[in-house]
């Protein structure tokens, strides 16, 4: 496989197809969890390698995130070979969309890649904060930790799909604990709170006919869902969980940011959760 990508980086996306597909079977026992097992180290390099090289196109990079994503989902034990990986895919969140610069990530890859991000936090913390700590470090930054909910959030107009506003908003929320400067993102991560919970209220969308290749990641994203646990998870729960928790966290520091919070927005909150 990473011979591949020495071939081409349009060789990007059907290689990371193929390895989402190989990482279904071998959680599901057609493989009898041989993959990951025997070959950890030539994944995390190939991921690597893949990151890097999809910088250019779009379609390549949403597969890398693609397959990130689906290996924690289905074998987040396996996540520490992540740790490179995510470390750049956190590295390029920080630095932001550089549309109409030349090389960069668009808006809509740096939206996904958080997604995974948040992810690794989630089902992987100590992956998560082994990975930001080395983005950290290369691009020099003293508190990445707040510097990634605000990077993030800067580019939410990218997240299309409501699975990814869920995903956003249950990492935003967890995050908001772990550190007090956090809290200055505290407006923008509830009214993505607000808005995740309007999409659940919504009736799920007829199946459309896509085109083959849309229609096998469709596909593959049907397959995926019984191993995934947190899209089982009931989410106004958790989301009350974590905005308590950081209330308990930050104590005063959590009221004044609550009382900073636009009035309007506040209602809306409160109608969703009862009370904050």
């Amino acid at each position: 496989m990473p011979a591949l990508l020495d071939v081409g980086s349009d060789l990007c996306r059907p290689l990371m197809q193929l390895l989402d597909w190989y990482l279904l079977h071998d959680a599901a026992g057609l493989l009898c969890g041989r993959l990951l097992a025997a070959r950890a180290g030539m994944l995390s390099t190939l991921l690597e390698e893949a990151v890097r090289s999809s910088c250019a196109d779009r379609r390549g990079t949403i597969a890398v995130a693609g397959a990130m994503h689906s290996l924690l989902v289905l074998a987040p034990a396996h996540a520490p070979l992540l740790e490179r990986p995510l470390a750049l895919v956190a590295q390029a969140v920080l630095q932001g969309p550089c549309e109409g610069q030349g090389e960069g990530y668009s808006e809509l890859s740096l939206a996904t890649f958080g997604g995974v991000a948040g992810r690794a936090l989630l089902v992987a913390p100590s992956t998560f904060e082994a990975a930001l700590s080395s983005a950290a470090s290369a691009l020099g930054l003293a508190q990445p930790l707040p510097a990634f909910c605000f990077a993030w959030l800067a580019v939410c107009d990218g997240m299309l799909l409501s699975s990814q506003r869920r995903l956003a908003a249950l990492a935003l929320a967890a995050l908001l604990p772990l550190e007090p400067k956090a809290l200055g993102c505290l407006e923008e991560v509830l009214s993505l709170c607000v808005s995740a919970l309007a999409d659940e209220e919504q009736p799920p969308p007829s199946p459309a006919r896509s085109p083959p290749p849309e229609a096998v990641r469709a596909a593959f994203s049907h397959a995926l869902e019984p191993f995934d646990s947190l899209a089982a998870m009931p989410l106004r729960p958790a989301l009350q969980r974590s905005l308590g928790v950081a209330q308990e966290a930050h104590g005063a520091a959590f009221g004044a940011a609550i009382a900073r919070v636009d009035p309007a927005l506040l209602e809306q909150v409160r109608a969703a959760f009862g009370t904050v």
